[in-house]
């Protein structure tokens, strides 16, 4: 099915002209001529040019879509232009959204698809991102998690009320779509207690209602960001050294009311941005198991599963799932990565979008995940960008030619490196996106300092992978850092707390 529509006459790729053939002279021909890379991602499936014999005098000019993609003008004349003949865009139409009933349990709706967000408006797509952001519960307002023993004060007290009053600001004036939730929701283990996990709670307890909403509900406010969080968990929201907190409560809050913009159906999932002329699918993956040992005697700080802090008098089960004890939670987490690789394999090979995006908590460079997934699946399945926290900063890089961020900077838990009070570092922060049809563009903002001033600390562009790409492990970035490499990787042997 083909579509003709009309836009005025431009040069601009963005507005479905490419500047291939642009050449000046006359001729009052026109002919056929192949699309552009960029307007067949936008979704044209004819394109036409204004032409003196066989070479095109004009810009070339998108003239039909492919369905489901239709005719959308953006004047009422339906005029040709100077060019001739009809040309434009093409957009899609936005069904109406059903939201799934709440499962009986937390763990049913693994591995779903999410119905379909759709922004079929002409402004500027965006989405934020954010990551390792919830602290501790006192008084008027969340306190930073203390993980080091040199602190800068004030912002390593306030750090999370810092970033969510950036954040807002931001919003305010730039109106993201969406908030993409990297995990490490609630510093320093999760909700309520160890004992308290309970897969089949049905429902958001009174222990879930006062996390949420001191802790996320009166933080993250104004206009801008009154929008869903698309969201995984992170190991402290299962309990950093525990695995039974009530982390189930971070999936059954996706219930919590109507109008809720919390969005985390589940430990693993997947949902399609439609936007107007083109999609993204994002796939939510949990990576927990980076953080569990199959002998619960490992590395008991660091350790999920750590039978030294899973001891009686607490319950030891979690309650709707195959946890009874501490030798049972490495095969719950092992099952569950089994579980998502097959999934994920089948769901990248299947994606149509115009871009594939992993959301998940952990870098890509973690074992056993980078060994027994990221290596290959990143080029094998041309992922386009890889989307991660835990790793207390804010930076951007790239792993078998696949860009990734890291946004764990959200203010739950000291940074990695030490702040200022000025603002001028990467310890604290969140990202801003702007995506189309054939790119991306990461904006790095600070946690503004003491004069909550506004500051850039990086934009990145990235571009869609190719298929020369994924074959030759190139990655999609037009600047990345590989010096940040180092230091994650002597991350992972540190003694502090992840």
């Amino acid at each position: 099915m083909e579509l003709p529509w009309l836009v005025s006459v431009t040069c601009l790729a963005w507005l479905g002209v490419s500047l291939q053939g642009c050449g000046g002279g006359g001729g009052s021909s026109s002919i056929e001529t192949p699309c552009s890379e960029s307007m067949q991602r936008g979704q044209c499936s004819r394109c036409m040019c204004k032409a003196s014999g066989s070479r095109c005098t004009s810009p070339i000019a998108c003239v039909a879509c492919r369905a489901p993609y239709v005719f959308s003008p953006l004047n009422e004349t339906n005029e040709t232009g100077a060019l001739g003949f009809r040309h434009g865009l093409c957009a899609i139409g936005c069904p109406e959204v059903t939201k799934p009933a709440m499962p009986r349990n937390a763990l049913e709706l693994n591995g779903q698809e999410w119905p379909m967000a759709c922004f079929n408006g002409t402004e500027v797509q965006r989405f934020f991102i954010i990551g390792d952001w919830g602290g501790i519960l006192s008084g008027s307002e969340p306190l930073t998690f203390k993980n080091r023993p040199q602190v800068v004060e004030p912002i390593d007290s306030h750090a999370q009320s810092y970033v969510a009053r950036k954040m807002a600001q931001v919003a305010d004036e730039k109106r993201p779509k969406f908030v993409i939730n990297v995990g490490d929701n609630f510093y320093p283990g999760g909700i309520s207690s160890p004992g308290t996990c309970n897969a089949e709670t049905d429902e958001t307890d009174p222990a879930g209602e006062i996390i949420f909403s001191n802790i996320f509900e009166k933080v993250y406010k104004g206009p801008g960001l009154s929008v869903e969080w698309w969201g995984v968990l992170g190991n402290h929201d299962y309990g950093g050294y525990h695995y039974n907190v009530h982390w189930d409560q971070n999936i059954f809050y996706t219930w919590h009311s109507p109008e809720s913009r919390w969005l985390t159906p589940a430990l693993f999932w997947k949902r399609r941005a439609q936007f107007r002329n083109f999609s993204a699918d994002f796939f939510f993956v949990d990576t927990n198991k980076v953080d569990t040992y199959q002998t619960p005697d490992v590395d008991p700080e660091h350790n999920i599963c750590s039978r030294s802090h899973n001891q009686p008098p607490q319950p030891l089960g979690c309650n709707g799932t195959s946890i009874t004890n501490p030798d049972t939670c490495w095969k719950f987490f092992d099952d569950l990565w089994k579980e998502q690789k097959t999934w994920l394999a089948k769901q990248l090979k299947s994606s149509s979008a115009e871009w594939q995006i992993i959301v998940t908590h952990y870098p890509p460079y973690f074992e056993p995940c980078r060994s027994d997934a990221w290596t290959s699946y990143l080029a094998d399945y041309g992922v386009d960008f890889y989307i991660s926290g835990h790793t207390h900063l804010q930076n951007a890089s790239s792993f078998e030619g696949t860009p990734f961020v890291i946004s764990g900077g959200g203010g739950g838990i000291t940074s990695e490196i030490l702040p200022t009070t000025s603002g001028e570092d990467d310890g604290y922060g969140f990202m801003d996106v702007v995506i189309s049809h054939d790119a991306m563009t990461v904006t790095r903002y600070s946690h503004g300092g003491v004069d909550n001033q506004t500051i850039v600390r990086g934009v990145t562009s990235v571009a869609p992978r190719t298929e020369a790409a994924n074959s030759s492990g190139k990655a999609g970035w037009v600047s990345a850092s590989t010096a940040v490499m180092r230091i994650f990787e002597e991350n992972q042997q540190s003694p502090v707390l992840r």
